[in-house]
């Protein structure tokens, strides 16, 4: 077969167009060209011919006599529902032919129409038995009779694909496809089954058989069991969603007793329907049940999403053979093996399967955590407190739990389980094969610690879903140094980070790829700048105002999600750095659903929104907010660049007179001689700052590193916490005005003087600093520094601090937040350790 499919790609790229079909010499392109026919100008020399997704309701005698080296025919999702006899006259070298998904009847075929098909090995017919809801009970009496005269003669036949009636007829002709290998009843309506419907095929060689969607079984508390016996060579059984029962379904497997088989899988075989009981979604599994497959010899066995929710001793985890395991998949069931021969049996289970590769157990509500019961009044349900030892509900023992892992698995998945066992240490033991473990969604009372015996080489871990605050900092988070991808979606990382709990400390240079969506985060910690080698970074869906600085610097990052935040700009630093990215390899940066701003201090970002290399999502196009609020899109403001932004310089002059026009009020009091000359200052001092704002200048250095500015509610936390921090610690110079300042000197010099001087400035914003004099004047002199001096890359830091909200921190920090930083420093109670790194990291 793969050598078949090897002709798709040996074509010559001039194409020709024949009757409206693309022609590359041995290929014929001809799908969905709306063609009612057959095209009859095609060139002989075609090898491959498709004519899918058409309107084409008959195959008339000759359409394919001049395509003498047809090897592979195409007629699927068409309307046919004539066949001539002699349809296929010339099609003698024709090895593939599919006319699925049309209007075919079985009767319709005559007992001539494959005669010419002599060398077919591949036959295509399902999906041709429509029905307009087959979900509904369609069983008939009348029995469906299959052409067996016309099938009798595809004596090379491997493959053949078909519907199933509700009640079949095989007739003796299919005893002549000796070599069939595989059969596959795609479109089921088999209402019954029985050891007559198959038996004509037990001259074949059939290793793979698909009797697949059966919705429409009569489910019935027992099944013939010889169903299946003429299949005696069998490798590949999928009864999946065939709605027999499992315990018919494992019935069977009888004809396989005994015998070797590389897949079998019972996926959904049991359902309830219509409240008849007989095929009931809530299953004990029993020794009885297990008879015939405990004796198979399987490699890959899929029992998931069946009503499973227990199994009595010696059934469902005892084999004759647990060696031939190399992948079991139990998940969506609700079994829950909280009792002590179950567990035995487990233990003794992944001891067993030694050569088992991936193991999936998810999607169990096995038990439910912090329970709650609605009662009548005066009534209650005993509990642990109430009731003692005795009680109904027994609280789980912890336990130190010590475990086998089959000593070649690769892939463990116990996602979406919900359970009450306590326990406090795993040793995990045979993990050195270890790839793929997913835990996601894995709602537990406490983590426990969890050891491994061997260096797990793990590529991909997710634990989403599982509190961080439950594991960070166990010996857990230690296997993550070598993991290339990690996935921590919706769990509460902002909270762990936010006490001092940092799940990302082990990270090295092993991670490639990292998900943190859905966490609330405002920031991340430093330690970032650790993982030198991410390549993908999903940050999506939380609450950052500003780009991570710990990403900056980071050189091998090629996609970057920071969709879904609260975002107003990229800062001119983070985009240098991204243009940087750019030039090196192809940088995917995701913005959408931010909160951008396209008002005059932003206008660099819009531009570069449209300019830049990045390869951006949405077309570029955002939604942002304008100074007056109202919404609309980047494109829009970019098309109108030059009218929206022309003033923009003006208001920034605008801004410096106003400084200096305070500067005068607060210099000169409210003397009325000096009021009529405060308009002639205020000019003075516009001129004055406005040549120097222009001037060039040369690079120097700064007096201070840090100015702070505070109101009296923050004093005690300055003198006793931050100054000596910033300077016994860091080794800062900090400026601090009622300590710093000249005794008798004007207030107005030395403020300007001290920002001037200062290369970054910390506002402390508490409930009393709105109320100060001249908290406005140092915040406006602050901003007027950033514009004058941007060469010096002087820096605004905002802390919010004693339960400042982010509306209450000052309007004039609003024209400039793309330049602020802000840090919402937590209370007392709560670890620092993390705004402690922010903070150094913006001022270093």
């Amino acid at each position: 077969m793969t050598g078949h499919w090897v002709l798709l790609f040996l074509v010559i790229h001039t194409a020709v167009a024949y009757h409206g079909c693309e022609v590359n010499v041995t290929y014929a392109n001809c799908t969905n060209r709306n063609l009612t026919e057959i095209p009859e100008t095609l060139p002989g020399n075609i090898i491959v011919l498709d004519l899918s997704d058409n309107r084409i309701t008959e195959i008339r005698d000759n359409a394919f006599v001049n395509q003498n080296n047809l090897e592979m025919l195409y007629l699927r999702k068409n309307y046919i529902n004539i066949i001539q006899d002699d349809a296929f006259i010339g099609l003698e070298s024709l090895k593939i032919l599919s006319l699925a998904e049309n209007n075919l009847k079985p009767m319709i075929y005559s007992e001539k129409i494959f005669s010419y098909l002599q060398n077919l090995e591949e036959l295509y017919l399902q999906r041709n038995l429509h029905s307009p809801d087959f979900r509904i009970p369609l069983c008939s009496e009348s029995i469906c009779k299959y052409p067996d005269t016309s099938f009798s003669l595809l004596q090379n036949l491997k493959v053949l694909s078909m519907d199933l009636c509700a009640k079949s007829d095989f007739g003796i002709g299919f005893l002549n496809l000796t070599i069939l290998q595989k059969l596959t009843f795609d479109f089921c309506l088999a209402c019954t089954l029985s050891n007559e419907t198959f038996y004509n095929f037990r001259n074949s060689n059939i290793t793979d058989l698909s009797l697949s969607r059966c919705w429409q079984y009569k489910a019935e508390s027992t099944i013939d069991t010889r169903i299946l016996q003429p299949f005696p060579n069998l490798k590949w059984l999928d009864l999946s969603f065939s709605y027999f029962t499992l315990k018919n379904a494992l019935n069977l497997l009888r004809p396989f007793q005994n015998k070797s088989m590389e897949l079998i899988n019972l996926h959904r075989v049991s359902i309830g329907i219509y409240g008849i009981d007989k095929n009931s979604f809530k299953i004990t599994v029993t020794k009885d049940m297990m008879k015939y497959l405990k004796t198979i010899c399987v490699k890959t066995l899929i029992l998931s999403y069946n009503g499973i929710v227990d199994a009595n001793p010696n059934s469902l985890f005892v084999y004759d053979h647990p060696e031939c395991f190399e992948n079991v998949i139990l998940s969506a069931n609700s079994m829950s093996f909280q009792f002590s021969e179950q567990l035995m049996e487990i233990i003794q289970f992944s001891v067993a399967v030694k050569n088992l590769k991936l193991f999936d157990y998810s999607y169990v509500p096995g038990n439910f955590l912090n329970k709650r019961f609605i009662l009548p009044p005066k009534l209650e349900i005993p509990t642990v407190e109430n009731s003692g030892r005795s009680s109904i509900e027994r609280e789980p023992a912890a336990l130190n739990f010590t475990f086998f892992l089959p000593q070649n698995l690769e892939s463990l998945r116990l996602s979406h389980v919900m359970t009450q066992v306590l326990l406090y240490t795993i040793v995990l033991k045979n993990t050195g094969q270890l790839k793929f473990v997913d835990l996601s969604y894995f709602q537990i009372a406490t983590f426990p610690n969890i050891f491994l015996t061997e260096e797990p080489e793990i590529e991909y871990l997710d634990i989403s879903g599982i509190d961080s605050n439950l594991y960070a900092g166990k010996n857990f988070i230690k296997h993550f140094r070598k993991v290339e991808t990690i996935v921590i979606r919706d769990a509460n990382l902002d909270t762990s980070l936010q006490f001092g709990k940092n799940v990302f400390v082990y990270l090295r240079n092993y991670t490639k790829d990292l998900d943190v969506s859905r966490n609330h985060l405002a920031n991340l910690p430093l330690t970032f700048r650790l993982v030198s080698n991410l390549a993908r970074m999903n940050m999506s869906r939380n609450s950052f105002r500003h780009f991570p600085k710990a990403l900056v610097l980071i050189e091998s990052l090629s996609v970057i999600d920071i969709s879904y935040n609260k975002l107003f700009t990229l800062d001119d630093e983070t985009r240098t750095w991204l243009d940087f990215l750019a030039e090196k390899r192809q940088l995917f940066l995701f913005l959408k659903e931010n909160e951008f701003s396209c008002t005059c201090s932003n206008r660099f970002f819009i531009k570069w929104i449209f300019t830049t290399k990045v390869i951006l999502d949405g077309n570029r196009n955002y939604s942002c907010y304008l100074d007056d609020q109202s919404r609309t899109s980047t494109t829009w403001v970019y098309s109108r660049y030059h009218d929206l932004y022309s003033h923009c310089d003006a208001i920034v002059w605008m801004r410096v007179g106003v400084i200096c026009i305070m500067s005068s009020f607060l210099l000169i009091g409210s003397s009325a001689i000096v009021y009529q000359f405060r308009w002639r200052m205020a000019y003075f001092c516009y001129r004055k700052l406005k040549a120097k704002y222009l001037n060039n200048y040369q690079k120097e250095d700064f007096k201070y590193d840090v100015f702070i500015a505070y109101a009296f509610d923050s004093e005690k936390w300055l003198i006793t916490t931050l100054v000596p921090k910033l300077e016994k610690e860091w080794g800062l110079c900090v400026c601090v005005k009622d300590r710093d300042f000249p005794a008798g000197a004007d207030r107005t010099d030395t403020v300007i003087s001290g920002i001037r001087n200062s290369k970054s400035v910390i506002f402390i914003i508490t409930p009393a600093f709105s109320k100060r004099q001249w908290g406005r004047f140092e915040i406006e002199m602050a901003k007027y520094e950033m514009f004058a001096k941007q060469r010096r890359q002087k820096k605004i830091i905002v802390i919010m601090k004693n339960g400042t909200k982010i509306e209450e921190v000052p309007f004039e920090f609003s024209l400039i937040w793309k330049d602020v930083t802000l840090i919402n420093w937590p209370d007392e109670n709560i670890s620092t350790e993390n705004v402690w790194y922010d903070l150094k990291l913006q001022i270093s």
